[in-house]
């Protein structure tokens, strides 16, 4: 060690200077009974011997115990030898949280879809033997929130697929032909909603991945349940004025109530979510990241007493 900074003092919980000329393997230490991690430490100090920038997942014992860093060497020559800068990144609580989700999730996945399906199968034999109204209703009720759950934990992990494992070579997709796809499994899944696309599109093509038609899909969908009676929407494409060569807006238009300010607010990142302000579902979440992981951008409006959902994305060239 030839220097140190204040931090790996104040972590490590040794002498910045009484530990200059000492084998870092010598001030550091392995928490007892672990590993050494993804890469043991003499494979590190032979790599930075050699010149090489490295980087490993390590874990160490610090004053407060033991801790996971992100180890980072980065060689560099002086009088003709090889020295190195040693970065240490605590990442202790980023992989706790990590292991929290994967185990939530798993929960979410497994035992809650079973036990609903549990809850909604046993509330259909109700509604099946009701003679009484009232009871009919509790009935459905339960079947709706149920239902409900389910599709929340479906959209929970295409949401964690496109976080954690974003596509990230995008491609061209004709708007015609995608606005084509979506209207006509929407028809299908809900023939009581009258899905109309503009004519006209094919001289709009985006850059996007598949996680495009995710978002489509989406907001589809909570325009038509959470619309009119019998709800319309319309799916249009237009030039962004100040640069339409670079970009296109697909709009998705429903004549629904729209969708409340707060919730807005809490996508479009212009309010702190809060307990009480955190938008009512993921399916806009699922949109938001879907846009933004392809360099897109949502916006909402209101126009003529209707909704209006726009998603910005680069325009694709010849």
């Amino acid at each position: 060690i030839r220097a140190a900074n204040d931090a790996f003092a104040d972590v490590f919980g040794v002498d910045r200077e009484a530990i200059v000329g000492q084998r870092i393997d010598e001030v550091l230490s392995l928490p007892a009974g672990e590993q050494a991690g993804d890469t043991p430490p003499e494979a590190i100090n032979e790599r930075v011997r050699e010149g090489e920038v490295t980087g490993a997942k390590v874990q160490r014992e610090t004053a407060h115990g033991a801790r996971t860093f992100l180890f980072r060497g980065i060689p560099y020559a002086e009088n003709g030898s090889v020295r190195a800068f040693g970065i240490y990144t605590d990442v202790t609580e980023i992989e706790r949280r990590e292991r929290h989700v994967k185990v939530l999730d798993r929960l979410l996945r497994h035992n809650l879809r079973n036990d609903l399906g549990v809850v909604i199968g046993r509330a259909e034999n109700v509604l099946d033997r009701a003679d009484d109204p009232e009871i009919e209703s509790e009935a459905a009720a339960l079947v709706e929130a149920a239902n409900g759950l389910i599709d929340l934990s479906d959209t929970a992990k295409r949401i964690r697929r496109i976080i954690e494992g974003p596509e990230t070579e995008r491609s061209t997709i004709g708007v015609a032909s995608l606005f084509g796809t979506v209207a006509a499994d929407a028809r299908e899944q809900f023939p009581e909603a009258t899905i109309r696309v503009e004519d006209d599109l094919d001289d709009f093509a985006v850059l996007a991945t598949s996680d495009l038609r995710l978002a489509l899909e989406e907001l589809v969908e909570n325009a038509i349940v959470h619309g009119a009676d019998d709800p319309t929407v319309d799916l249009r494409a237009e030039p962004f004025e100040p640069a339409p060569g670079e970009w296109v807006d697909l709009l998705v238009v429903d004549d629904g109530p729209g969708i409340p300010e707060a919730e807005r607010a809490a996508i479009t990142g212009s309010r702190d979510i809060t307990q009480l302000q955190h938008g009512s579902g993921l399916g806009l979440w699922l949109v938001r990241w879907a846009v933004e992981s392809v360099g897109g951008d949502v916006s909402f409006e209101r126009r003529d007493g209707h909704t209006v959902v726009r998603l910005r994305l680069r325009r694709a060239t010849e």
